[in-house]
Parts: C-alpha cells; sequence; structure tokens
C-alpha cells in the first residue's frame, strides 16, 4: 500500500521535469541575453564568426567594462577587463597579482602577448541562463573592483 502511494505522489512531478537545455549559446544569442539583462552592449567585432561585445558595470564608482566573446570552439564564453599596461614581471606588483589569483579564482589575472594586464573568466558554454550570465558578470566586476589597490598603476 506504501508504495503505490508513493508512487501515485511521485509520477505527477516527474512528469514536470524537464531536460536542461545544454546546447551552446551562440554569439548572437549571447548578445540577444545581454540587451535581455539590461545591459548596453557595444559590438567590438562584427566579422561573422569572430563577434565580440562589451558591456560596462560600475561597483563602488568604478567603471569596468567587460569584453564578452566565444572561445575558438565555443566551449567558453570569456569575459575580459583591460587593466591597463602590465607590470614589470620581476616587480612586487606582479607576485602580488599572481598570489591574488588564489582568491579570485575563477577570475584570474593574466597578461596578454601585447603587455596589457587582464582580468579574465572563462564561463562554461554549457546550459547557460540569464541569471547564471549576470552572475558571472558580477562576479568578475567585484573581483576587478576588490583587486584595485594591487592592479591599479
Amino acid at each position: 500500500m506504501m508504495s503505490l502511494l508513493l508512487i501515485a505522489f511521485t509520477i505527477p512531478v516527474m512528469e514536470k521535469l524537464q531536460a536542461q537545455d545544454c546546447e551552446p549559446v551562440t554569439r548572437p544569442q549571447l548578445r540577444s541575453m545581454l540587451v535581455q539583462l539590461g545591459y548596453a552592449v557595444n559590438d567590438l567585432e562584427t566579422a561573422p564568426g569572430k563577434e565580440k561585445y562589451s558591456i560596462k558595470t560600475t561597483v563602488d564608482g568604478l567603471d569596468i567594462p567587460i569584453g564578452l566573446e566565444l572561445s575558438g570552439n565555443s566551449k567558453y564564453i570569456w569575459l575580459t577587463v583591460n587593466l591597463g599596461k602590465a607590470p614589470s614581471d620581476t616587480s612586487s606588483k606582479y607576485t602580488s597579482l599572481i598570489k591574488e589569483n588564489s582568491r579570485t579564482q575563477p577570475s584570474l589575472f593574466y597578461v596578454t602577448n601585447s603587455g596589457l594586464l587582464m582580468m579574465g573568466l572563462p564561463v562554461d558554454n554549457r546550459g547557460l541562463t540569464n541569471a547564471l550570465l549576470r552572475e558571472r558578470i558580477e562576479s568578475i566586476s567585484k573581483h576587478v573592483a576588490n583587486t584595485e589597490d594591487i592592479w591599479d598603476n
């Protein structure tokens, strides 16, 4: 009798469950999501298959421009912030940035081939929702703002 009741109450719940859409977000879908979230979107690159976008957030009075683009294989969406010229790799500031990565992860500081200091955050491009995208944008924004004393020239 108990088994029958358990089945009777479980079936309606199971019928309501749906599989999560785990398809990767396309570049145009990423732009659309940013607009839906209320961000003013700037197109940094418009060539088909290479689209890159920029939005601005503000944390504690600091304006933070964030670049968003899909990785080459579309498995990740990269959120990046240009923090200016990188310090010398022998400076104490450089060492502080590397140490700070252990506290800001999965956001991380890195240096480009052209010598720019960046903070980046890779976001898995499976099952991405507007809520998760907003959370990731807010996360990197807070990390940039909270570490300004380390990276600011």
